[in-house]
């Protein structure tokens, strides 16, 4: 297949199929994987539940969905004839300033953040959650911090950028940024099935989709994606060595004062980064990357339904609202349909997932 020919964008259908296949391939691929497990253990006389202790097995369950993602991700593109590296932004360099604010914008984000997820999941536990941070295996020698390093850290931050601030925010942008960020947040949110980390993975899409499309770049949110899975690893492997991974934060005068101070800290710092980003690409009109490939298609049909939404950009974002980027995407009626069996499906996953955190 001549290269030639791959298309070098995303466009919404692209976003929302891209985004089915990765939420309900994996699990049904995991389903099969149990079988498998059912399958190897009778054959060894060990029932599936003991099998399924062995750390092998349970390191193969933990980088199993990003596995899928891979998978999905790379058969999707060449199927559709895209070229990823281009459609996700990645062969776009972004300012070395950018990348060294944006790598502390997260790192405050992630830290500054602490006391308000401990205030969640403390209020998650108070009606009856079952809250467990833990990876499921230890982290106290090297072999095991490596592998969680390389696995969980380093490769979703990768992967899973590609899918969402790659394919889905940038399929979307001709919706409005703000909804493509938005809506892309969203989504990383719910395919995580994770109530305890839904505010904290929405507030760092959000990020993460901003530093893409102000500074063209996937490179900025692979960058804070990858420290803070690293950051995350690296604390849990010191708390494990030092016997202190199961430490209990009191709700007492000092965590109300922390709470306040970091809460404080983290907006001034979150303020303090968007304006020294939008500083550094003030003048800087190659910030946003160019889809020069926008299909004529789009353009006329969005015309056509709408005269008064704007005109599409170089890099097939519009001026809009969140608001109205909603409206306009629903005026599709396959993106409408296709959206909605996604939203739905990826709030039954996170039922299904929350039920089983009471049990």
């Amino acid at each position: 297949m001549d290269k030639l020919d791959y298309k070098q964008y995303y466009n919404s259908n692209d976003s929302v199929r891209l985004f089915l296949y990765a939420l309900i391939i994996p699990y049904v691929a995991m389903f099969l994987l149990y079988g498998v497990y059912m399958i190897i253990g009778t054959s060894i006389n060990m029932n599936t539940t003991e099998f399924m202790e062995q750390l092998p097995v349970i390191m193969v369950n933990s980088i199993f969905m990003q596995v899928c993602f891979i998978a999905i991700f790379f058969a999707f593109n060449y199927k559709r004839k895209i070229n990823f590296v281009s459609a996700t932004k990645l062969n776009k360099v972004p300012n070395a300033w950018a990348i060294a604010v944006a790598v502390c914008l997260g790192f405050a984000f992630m830290w500054f953040s602490s006391p308000l997820m401990t205030l969640f999941e403390k209020a998650l536990t108070a009606i009856g959650f079952n809250i467990d941070s833990t990876l499921g295996f230890e982290l106290t020698n090297a072999g095991t911090i490596i592998f969680a390093i390389i696995g969980l850290g380093i490769i979703p931050a990768f992967i899973e950028e590609f899918i969402f601030r790659g394919a889905i925010l940038q399929g979307l942008r001709k919706h409005g940024d703000w909804f493509a960020i938005i809506a892309s947040a969203l989504l990383f949110m719910l395919m995580h099935a994770n109530i305890q980390q839904t505010i904290y993975q929405f507030a760092f899409g959000v990020l993460a989709g901003w530093l893409v499309v102000k500074t063209g770049s996937i490179w900025t949110s692979i960058a804070i994606h990858g420290l803070n899975n690293i950051v995350v690893i690296i604390v849990q492997a010191v708390n494990e060595i030092n016997g202190t991974a199961t430490q209990t934060v009191e709700l007492n005068t000092e965590f109300w004062v922390q709470f306040a101070i970091y809460t404080v800290v983290l907006v001034a710092l979150v303020c303090l980064g968007v304006y020294l980003i939008k500083h550094i690409y003030k003048n800087d009109k190659t910030a946003l990357a160019s889809q020069t490939q926008v299909q004529a298609s789009d353009k006329s049909k969005i015309s056509k339904t709408n005269s008064k939404l704007p005109d599409m950009a170089e890099d097939g974002s519009r001026a809009m609202s969140f608001k109205a980027g909603f409206v306009d995407f629903m005026q599709d009626r396959t993106l409408k349909r296709e959206g909605v069996i996604g939203i739905f499906v990826s709030l039954v996953f996170l039922i299904i997932n929350s039920t089983a955190m009471f049990m």
